[in-house]
């Protein structure tokens, strides 16, 4: 039985790894009291991302973008940054105003 192996978008991982890592370090930030540490979980998902990125394309099971994907990808990433920032700014002013 000749089973297709599965291929992810270019970036599919990157994103993932980012996406996952950033409520891990805002629950961080806000278990410990202390906002310096926001990035610390994307600064750890981000590698975890890339190194599988790099995994799968070695497998080349990496796609490379169809045409109209890139501007979805530029949407989505907007989304994800207007999301994050509302989320600082909500849980900055309620740490300031409690």
């Amino acid at each position: 039985m000749n089973k297709e192996k599965k291929t992810f978008p270019q970036g599919y991982f990157i994103l993932m790894g980012t996406l996952l890592g950033l409520p891990i370090g805002i629950a961080f930030s806000l278990a410990i009291g202390n906002f310096a540490f926001v990035g610390t979980g994307m600064a750890i998902g981000l590698p975890i991302g890339i190194a599988l990125e790099e995994k799968y394309k070695k497998e080349g099971r990496i796609r490379k973008d169809q045409p109209g994907q890139k501007e979805t990808k530029k949407k989505v990433l907007f989304l994800i940054v207007g999301i994050t920032l509302a989320l600082v700014i909500l849980t900055i002013s309620y740490l300031k105003f409690k």
